[in-house]
Protein backbone atom coordinates (compact mmCIF):
# COMPACT_ATOMS: atom_id res chain seq x y z
CA UNK A 1 0.00 0.00 0.00
CA UNK A 2 1.51 3.08 -1.22
CA UNK A 3 0.69 6.65 0.82
CA UNK A 4 0.58 9.92 -1.14
CA UNK A 5 2.65 12.42 0.80
CA UNK A 6 0.24 15.54 1.67
CA UNK A 7 1.66 19.16 1.40
CA UNK A 8 3.91 21.08 -0.92
CA UNK A 9 7.26 20.28 -2.60
CA UNK A 10 10.14 22.99 -2.27
CA UNK A 11 9.40 23.46 -5.87
CA UNK A 12 6.31 24.37 -5.53
CA UNK A 13 7.32 27.18 -2.10
CA UNK A 14 9.49 28.48 -4.92
CA UNK A 15 7.30 29.08 -7.32
CA UNK A 16 4.74 30.45 -5.21
CA UNK A 17 7.16 32.95 -3.47
CA UNK A 18 8.48 33.98 -6.80
CA UNK A 19 4.78 34.51 -8.75
CA UNK A 20 4.24 36.54 -5.32
CA UNK A 21 7.35 38.96 -5.58
CA UNK A 22 6.72 39.39 -9.05
CA UNK A 23 2.58 40.75 -8.11
CA UNK A 24 4.42 43.01 -5.43
CA UNK A 25 6.81 44.71 -7.98
CA UNK A 26 3.88 45.21 -10.56
CA UNK A 27 1.22 46.27 -8.00
CA UNK A 28 3.73 48.93 -5.73
CA UNK A 29 3.85 50.89 -8.51
CA UNK A 30 0.51 50.87 -9.47
CA UNK A 31 -0.64 51.84 -5.90
CA UNK A 32 1.93 54.72 -5.52
CA UNK A 33 0.70 56.27 -8.73
CA UNK A 34 -3.13 55.81 -7.24
CA UNK A 35 -1.72 58.25 -4.43
CA UNK A 36 -0.06 60.99 -6.29
CA UNK A 37 -3.53 60.84 -8.71
CA UNK A 38 -5.50 61.29 -5.12
CA UNK A 39 -3.19 63.74 -4.21
CA UNK A 40 -3.30 65.64 -7.64
CA UNK A 41 -7.68 65.84 -8.00
CA UNK A 42 -7.34 66.86 -4.04
CA UNK A 43 -5.34 69.88 -5.10
CA UNK A 44 -7.15 70.43 -8.04
CA UNK A 45 -10.89 70.41 -6.67
CA UNK A 46 -9.16 72.54 -4.31
CA UNK A 47 -8.31 74.90 -6.78
CA UNK A 48 -11.19 74.95 -8.52
CA UNK A 49 -13.30 75.10 -4.64
CA UNK A 50 -11.19 78.79 -4.48
CA UNK A 51 -12.51 79.63 -8.02
CA UNK A 52 -16.06 78.86 -7.04
CA UNK A 53 -15.56 81.17 -3.83
CA UNK A 54 -14.46 83.91 -5.85
CA UNK A 55 -17.28 83.99 -8.10
CA UNK A 56 -19.72 83.38 -5.44
CA UNK A 57 -18.06 86.03 -3.10
CA UNK A 58 -18.57 88.92 -5.90
CA UNK A 59 -22.28 87.59 -6.67
CA UNK A 60 -22.83 88.33 -2.92
CA UNK A 61 -21.08 91.81 -3.21
CA UNK A 62 -23.27 92.85 -6.10
CA UNK A 63 -25.75 91.66 -4.83
CA UNK A 64 -25.73 93.59 -1.65
CA UNK A 65 -25.11 96.63 -3.93
CA UNK A 66 -21.78 97.51 -3.07
CA UNK A 67 -19.24 99.97 -5.24
CA UNK A 68 -16.18 100.19 -3.86
CA UNK A 69 -14.08 97.74 -1.04
CA UNK A 70 -15.43 96.90 2.29
CA UNK A 71 -14.53 95.37 5.23
CA UNK A 72 -16.91 92.59 5.58
CA UNK A 73 -19.09 90.68 3.66
CA UNK A 74 -22.11 89.53 5.87
CA UNK A 75 -24.29 86.83 3.65
CA UNK A 76 -20.34 84.83 2.66
CA UNK A 77 -18.90 82.27 4.47
CA UNK A 78 -18.38 83.94 8.51
CA UNK A 79 -18.74 86.94 7.24
CA UNK A 80 -15.29 88.41 7.54
CA UNK A 81 -13.92 88.17 4.18
CA UNK A 82 -13.27 91.91 2.80
CA UNK A 83 -12.85 92.82 -0.56
CA UNK A 84 -10.55 94.53 -3.19
CA UNK A 85 -12.07 98.00 -4.49
CA UNK A 86 -13.56 96.20 -7.26
CA UNK A 87 -15.32 93.35 -5.19
CA UNK A 88 -13.31 90.08 -5.56
CA UNK A 89 -12.30 88.80 -2.14
CA UNK A 90 -9.85 89.98 -0.44
CA UNK A 91 -8.15 89.40 3.13
CA UNK A 92 -9.88 88.45 6.37
CA UNK A 93 -8.58 91.49 8.36
CA UNK A 94 -9.87 94.33 6.77
CA UNK A 95 -9.36 95.96 3.11
CA UNK A 96 -5.89 97.98 4.64
CA UNK A 97 -4.06 94.72 4.78
CA UNK A 98 -0.77 93.81 2.75
CA UNK A 99 -1.17 91.51 -0.03
CA UNK A 100 1.62 89.54 1.71
CA UNK A 101 -0.85 88.67 4.63
CA UNK A 102 -4.21 89.14 2.74
CA UNK A 103 -3.06 86.33 0.17
CA UNK A 104 -2.62 83.51 3.45
CA UNK A 105 -5.64 84.66 5.19
CA UNK A 106 -7.70 84.73 1.82
CA UNK A 107 -7.12 80.86 1.49
CA UNK A 108 -8.29 80.56 4.82
CA UNK A 109 -11.22 82.48 4.62
CA UNK A 110 -13.04 81.12 1.70
CA UNK A 111 -11.75 77.61 1.46
CA UNK A 112 -12.15 74.79 4.04
CA UNK A 113 -9.46 72.53 4.07
CA UNK A 114 -6.41 70.54 5.77
CA UNK A 115 -3.89 71.64 3.60
CA UNK A 116 -0.93 73.66 5.02
CA UNK A 117 -0.04 76.78 3.71
CA UNK A 118 2.73 79.04 4.07
CA UNK A 119 4.24 81.61 2.17
CA UNK A 120 7.49 80.30 0.17
CA UNK A 121 10.37 82.15 -1.72
CA UNK A 122 11.37 79.97 -4.97
CA UNK A 123 14.76 79.22 -3.05
CA UNK A 124 13.11 77.43 -0.20
CA UNK A 125 10.59 75.31 -2.41
CA UNK A 126 12.21 72.29 -2.69
CA UNK A 127 12.99 72.26 1.59
CA UNK A 128 9.57 74.17 2.70
CA UNK A 129 7.47 71.54 4.65
CA UNK A 130 3.73 72.84 3.61
CA UNK A 131 1.46 71.72 1.66
CA UNK A 132 0.61 74.83 -0.48
CA UNK A 133 3.12 77.99 -0.84
CA UNK A 134 2.10 81.23 -1.98
CA UNK A 135 3.59 83.99 -3.03
CA UNK A 136 2.43 87.27 -4.51
CA UNK A 137 2.58 89.94 -6.90
CA UNK A 138 0.88 93.35 -6.22
CA UNK A 139 -2.17 92.87 -7.53
CA UNK A 140 -2.22 89.26 -7.24
CA UNK A 141 -1.86 85.78 -5.16
CA UNK A 142 -0.02 83.29 -6.61
CA UNK A 143 -0.76 79.42 -4.78
CA UNK A 144 1.64 76.53 -5.49
CA UNK A 145 1.61 72.73 -5.03
CA UNK A 146 4.79 71.91 -3.22
CA UNK A 147 4.02 67.64 -3.19
CA UNK A 148 5.04 67.77 -6.96
CA UNK A 149 8.01 70.43 -7.38
CA UNK A 150 9.64 68.43 -4.34
CA UNK A 151 9.50 65.57 -6.38
CA UNK A 152 10.55 67.03 -9.67
CA UNK A 153 7.47 66.45 -11.12
CA UNK A 154 4.27 69.15 -12.99
CA UNK A 155 2.42 70.33 -10.31
CA UNK A 156 -0.61 72.90 -10.35
CA UNK A 157 -0.07 76.57 -9.52
CA UNK A 158 -3.21 78.94 -8.94
CA UNK A 159 -2.86 82.60 -9.80
CA UNK A 160 -5.39 84.63 -8.45
CA UNK A 161 -5.94 88.49 -9.33
CA UNK A 162 -8.26 90.02 -6.70
CA UNK A 163 -8.73 93.18 -8.91
CA UNK A 164 -10.79 91.15 -11.81
CA UNK A 165 -11.24 88.27 -10.31
CA UNK A 166 -9.45 86.01 -12.24
CA UNK A 167 -8.28 83.07 -11.44
CA UNK A 168 -5.83 80.94 -13.68
CA UNK A 169 -4.79 76.95 -12.95
CA UNK A 170 -1.97 75.82 -14.68
CA UNK A 171 0.32 72.78 -14.61
CA UNK A 172 3.49 73.94 -14.11
CA UNK A 173 7.35 72.73 -13.90
CA UNK A 174 9.72 73.86 -11.91
CA UNK A 175 13.53 73.26 -11.47
CA UNK A 176 15.75 71.77 -8.53
CA UNK A 177 16.87 75.50 -7.88
CA UNK A 178 12.86 76.39 -7.41
CA UNK A 179 12.81 78.33 -10.85
CA UNK A 180 9.78 77.67 -12.79
CA UNK A 181 10.75 76.05 -16.20
CA UNK A 182 8.99 78.12 -19.33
Amino acid sequence: MRHSAKGFTLIELVVVIIILGVLAVVAIPKFINLQDDARMSAMAGQFSAFKSAVTLYHSGWEAAGNTGAIDKLASFGEGNVSSSPTGYPYSTSGVNTEVFTACEELWHGITSTDFTIAHVTDADLMTSDVDIAYTYRSDQCIYRDLYFIQRGETTKVMNYDFNTGEVTINDAFYNSDGTMQH
